[in-house]
């Protein structure tokens, strides 16, 4: 699966990919259920878990007479690529850049930098011999 297509999931997509992970497996009428706040039709479910089975993102298996759909990507891995294509779009790929951006924006929680030093910290260790 190309990050490319990861990070063109949209908001519904996403949603019911969320049912997906939670559940491990789901029925149309099981993603319907989960996500009867936003008032989807059926229909457009199994359209939506169609297209994301099209793009390689959810498979499904057949048991009696429906469809039983489970992700064959993780949030993690679509996490990553939104993050990146961000990254990508807004800072030109630089990390360090979004950072700085952050904390301008004075969005910084306190104790969310000694947080980030921490993970900074543990990630250099991490890559020592």
């Amino acid at each position: 699966m190309s990050r490319r297509r990861l990070h063109q999931l949209t908001e519904r997509q996403l949603q019911i990919m969320d049912v997906l992970w939670e559940q491990n497996r789901a029925t149309v009428a099981t993603v319907s259920e989960a996500l009867k706040r936003m008032r989807l039709a059926r229909k457009t479910v199994a359209t939506q878990l169609a297209r994301l089975e099209k793009q390689g993102v959810v498979d499904h298996e057949v048991e009696g007479r429906e469809f039983v759909y489970s992700a064959r990507v993780t949030r993690d891995q679509v996490a990553r690529a939104k993050l990146r294509s961000m990254l990508d779009y807004v800072v030109g790929g630089s990390v360090t850049a979004l950072v700085l951006h952050a904390l301008e924006a004075d969005e910084v929680a306190p104790g969310d930098v000694a947080k980030v030093q921490a993970l900074l910290e543990k990630h250099e260790a991490a890559k020592q011999p």
